[in-house]
């Protein structure tokens, strides 16, 4: 687990996916394992910040979270556990990219699934969030 500074991130946070601030002041912290994030897909390739409203979910072996992805075979593929709730920084101090992260992450939401960020999480993609099992709360709307 890396513990070391990383460097500040000071860009803005798109909470499109988010319908209104319900369950918002209500988060919990997840530790993700940074392997398992594309780059380009759920974060910056250039600035290495992972995108506001990724839907995560449980790493059996680890215990430790990742994007959901029914197409996995680690434990993300079955329950849906969370959304990633701000756009968090991987950059450390040194330049390199952290392994793991600790991470505020939402539960309890009102969700647009045509906002996520990830096209996969959407409506009607591979890994639909809106047909998921979930270990939360979710009301998905159009």
């Amino acid at each position: 687990m890396d513990l070391t500074t990383q460097v500040s991130y000071e860009g803005g946070t798109d909470l499109t996916w988010l319908r209104s601030d319900h369950g918002i002041s209500s988060g919990l912290v997840r530790m993700l394992d940074i392997s398992k994030f594309t780059s380009g897909v759920h974060y910056d390739a250039n600035t290495k910040v992972l995108k506001s409203g990724i839907a995560l979910a449980k790493i059996t072996a680890s215990g430790l979270y990742g994007p959901y992805d029914t197409t996995a075979s680690d434990g993300r593929q079955t329950t849906l556990d969370s959304f990633l709730l701000y756009e968090q920084g991987l950059l450390l101090e040194n330049g390199a990219t952290s392994t793991q992260i600790s991470a505020p992450v939402i539960r309890h939401a009102i969700i647009v699934p045509t906002s996520l960020p990830v096209p996969a999480q959407r409506a009607g993609g591979a890994s639909d969030v809106t047909t998921a099992a979930t270990g939360g709360q979710y009301v998905f709307e159009s």
